[in-house]
């Protein structure tokens, strides 16, 4: 006596229509992704910067490269970082004092010997004695250093989020093939 056929069910159009649509997002995220990281790569590139040496003894690995990618946007952050310690004696924006006015030759405020980087009274609208004017100075350069070293690790963060939706791209288009293959295959119906 032969077996009696067995037939096969079939999923739901609507499975596999959201398989299909699953795996269309997923590409997409990785196409998104890739542009984003192009477009950050070429956005960085017009900027014309080339990793500064750290030192003249230790320049880095990448010193002279372009920056244009992630790694050699952070090897110049570490540079800038490394000159403006050198610049302001490791001190930030914050903890340098700021006594003169916006064009940085005269005290914007009358200063008391403690808080005057050379140990004298000044009043408003003096010339900056020369150590004040070093620290004016010192803190033009840690605003400059911040900015630039804010606009690179946007820079960064902007290559970091692209690898991102480029792998969470792949792995959705990859759940979508994968439920798809699935849904293609008929499964014998239970015989009762």
């Amino acid at each position: 006596m032969s077996e009696p056929a067995v037939p096969a069910v079939h999923p739901p159009r609507a499975a596999r229509v959201l398989s299909i649509i699953v795996i269309v997002v997923g590409a997409l995220m990785v196409a998104v992704g890739i542009t984003t990281y192009a477009y950050t790569t070429s956005q960085l590139a017009d900027q014309q910067i080339d990793v500064s040496a750290v030192t003249p003894e230790d320049p880095g690995s990448m010193a002279g490269d372009p920056v244009d990618d992630p790694f050699s946007a952070l090897a110049e952050i570490n540079a800038i970082q490394h000159h403006t310690d050198e610049a302001t004696g490791g001190k930030t924006y914050a903890e340098l004092g700021n006594v003169a006015t916006s064009d940085g030759k005269t005290y914007n405020k009358d200063v008391t010997a403690d808080t005057s980087t050379d140990g004298q009274a000044h009043k408003a609208g003096d010339t900056l004695s020369d150590a004040d004017a070093k620290t004016y100075s010192a803190r033009s350069t840690a605003q400059t250093s911040s900015f630039l070293q804010a606009s690179l690790f946007l820079s960064v963060l902007a290559f970091g989020v692209s690898a991102l939706i480029i792998g969470l791209g792949l792995i959705v288009a990859l759940i979508g093939v994968t439920i798809h293959l699935t849904l293609r295959r008929p499964r014998a119906q239970a015989v009762v």
